[in-house]
This record gives structure tokens, sequence and C-alpha cells, in this order.
């Protein structure tokens, strides 16, 4: 008995002792196996970057960063090519590129000065706008008492400024691509410690109809609908205090965006007007803004 469970003994110890070195051998292929995929992996993603990093998609990424205006970024994969293909005619056409954008910088950088030296001053009065499918021309911006509106021929509306008040008024033509547009704000700032200062929104009104019965509703008058017509006259006004320009610079300024939105009224002639919807106009404004949503109407002392 004691021979026999010997025997079954040794043969188990052989046996577990074979299985080791099997699974030891197993594990030393496997390994070198890892070995030789960690290094093609990386042979790989050598020639991967080799790939992205041609001189041909270089300047593939350095055309698509000009075009969304990251100057910084095209330099680099300019400088790239000619980091990594010295000598040749890649190298040389990046080396133009790069010199181009640095000037482009520079002019900005001399630009950004000016703006900081002049302020305000370096802004120019326009009196024809143009954005998205709009096109304004302002024939007069001025102040009065009195703002007239309306005209149907043998009468016309109005309102006076009260006491110690004046309106700002404005007379505008506006063009439209589209047959129902939101109509942008002109606004009133005034000049305090060097920024722009929101007084307020100039109201729309239509200049004329074609009669008293149009005025009144009774029948359609086409020259005030952008659905018949490409451009309709407009009045604009705003009554604000007189002393808004004592000591003071006003600016009359829109922004670049639609705002007012035709509507009918719920009661009063004529019964559709243009009401002022969300405009986000700035409360203050510095010369930076007018880069590109603002832009200056007239200056008013």
């Amino acid at each position: 008995m004691k021979i026999k469970l010997l025997v079954i003994t040794l043969g188990i110890s052989t046996f577990i002792g074979c299985s080791n070195e099997e699974i030891k051998k197993q594990l030393s292929e496997l390994k070198i196996e890892l070995e030789q995929t960690k290094a093609e992996l990386n042979n790989c993603s050598v020639e991967l970057t080799e790939i992205k990093n041609t001189a041909e998609n270089r300047f593939i990424r350095a055309q698509k960063s000009l075009s969304e205006n990251n100057l910084e970024g095209a330099k680099i994969e300019f400088q790239g090519i000619v980091d990594n293909f010295k000598g040749t005619k890649d190298a040389t056409i990046a080396s133009n590129e790069i010199a181009k954008i640095d000037k482009i910088v520079e002019q900005k950088r001399i630009e950004e000065e000016r703006k900081k030296a002049l302020g305000f001053k370096i802004l120019k009065p326009v009196s024809t706008v143009k954005f998205d499918d709009l096109s304004l021309q302002f024939d007069k911006i001025w102040t009065g008492k009195r703002w007239s509106f309306d005209d149907y021929g043998s009468e016309y509306r109005l309102r006076d400024a009260q006491r110690g008040n004046i309106h700002i008024l404005a007379r505008v033509s506006i063009s439209s691509e589209t047959k129902n547009p939101s109509l942008p704000p002109v606004l009133v700032y005034q000049m305090n410690n060097g920024e722009l200062e929101l007084i307020g929104t100039l109201g729309y009104e239509f200049r004329r109809w074609e009669d008293y019965g149009s005025y009144l509703g009774n029948n359609a008058d086409y020259g005030n609908d952008f659905a018949h017509s490409k451009t309709i006259p407009f009045n604009l006004g705003l009554q604000v205090s007189d002393d808004i320009f004592v000591g003071k610079i006003v600016y009359i300024v829109m922004k670049k965006t639609g705002c007012f939105e035709r509507r009918k009224k719920d009661y009063g002639n004529p019964e559709i007007q243009y009401s002022e919807g969300i405009c986000s106009a700035k409360r203050t404004l510095k010369v930076e803004d007018f880069d590109n949503d603002y832009v200056l109407l007239k200056k008013i002392q």
C-alpha cells in the first residue's frame, strides 16, 4: 500500500513539474510575442507621425489654420516644414509664408497701438451699412424738438419733445433680400471716462403711407411690406434729456443684429409696427467693439 502511494505521489510531482515547465515556456513565448507587437506598434506610430508631418500635410494644416484666422497655428506648421525639409522648395515656400504671417502680426500690433493712442477718435462715421440680407442707407441723423412720421398725404403724425428734452432723429431707407427681416437697433451712447455708456434705443416708425385708408389698415400698403417691396423708408426717434449733450459727445451707433420685429398692434393706427425685441446691446462700448458688431453712424457734440 505504501509503495503504491509513493508511486502515485511521484507521478503527480512529475506531472506538476512538467506543467510548470510548460507554463514557463508558454509565458516566455508570449513575452517575446508581446515585445514584438510593441515594437511593431512603435514602428507604426513612427510611420504615422512621419506621414502626418510630410510637407504636404503640414501645408494642408497650415492653410486650414489660416482660413480660421489662426496665425500662430499656421506659423507652427510652416516652421515645421522649414526645420525638417531644409534646402527644399517646400522650405522656401514655407519661409515666405512665415514672413507674410509675421508682417500681418506686426501690422495688427501697430493698429492696436494706434487704437490705444487715438481711442474713439479713430472711428469714422458711415451712412451706408450692409450686413446679412440687409442694406441700410441713412439719409440724415439730427436732433430736433419734433419727430414726424406716418405721412399719408393730407396729414402726418408727430411727437413733440417735452420741456428740457429733445429728440434724436434718423431718416433711413432699409433694403432687404428677405420678406420679413428683423431690423437692427440704432443706439445712443454718451462718452464717459473713455467709454461709451448706453442712453437708449431709437424707435421705428413708417415714414409714409399710400393714403389714409392704408394708414387705418382698411387696405394694404405694399410699400411698407418687405414681402412686396425690397426697400422701405423709416423715420426713427428717441426722446432724451438736453443734459446728455452738456460737455459730452453723444455717439449714434448701430448694432449689426436683428432686433425689431414686424407685429400687429393691439390697438391704434397704423395696425402694423416694428417693435423692439431682445437687442442685447452692450451697456458700455470700447473701441474694439467696433471691429465687428457695432458701427458708428454719427457724433453729436
